[in-house]
């Protein structure tokens, strides 16, 4: 059983909190006198998976799809769009 409550402060008051504290945080950890630099270097595998976008979206058939549904030619029921869902997660996880 809750007896009492704390008292609740405006949004204006805990946004300015939450300000203040995020600034002294940053003049606590920064030094005018020295800069930490970080450097990620991606491996050629993933440089070149990021460029090659081809096998993302097969155009052809989202366009093909895209006019069956607009001329009303592709039944599409939830139960349908719920089952594959199921079953695609399912794959994944054998």
């Amino acid at each position: 059983m809750i007896n009492r409550t704390p008292p609740i402060a405006p949004v204006a008051v805990v946004s300015h909190e939450l300000h203040s504290r995020s600034e002294q945080s940053q003049r606590n950890n920064s030094s005018p006198d020295s800069e930490s630099k970080t450097s990620v270097t991606l491996s050629n595998i993933i440089t070149q998976m990021k460029r090659d976008d081809s096998r993302d979206v097969n155009s052809a058939r989202v366009a093909e799809l895209r006019a069956a549904l607009e001329a009303g030619e592709l039944p599409l029921t939830a139960d349908t769009v719920a089952q594959s869902m199921v079953q695609h997660m399912v794959s994944l996880q054998q």
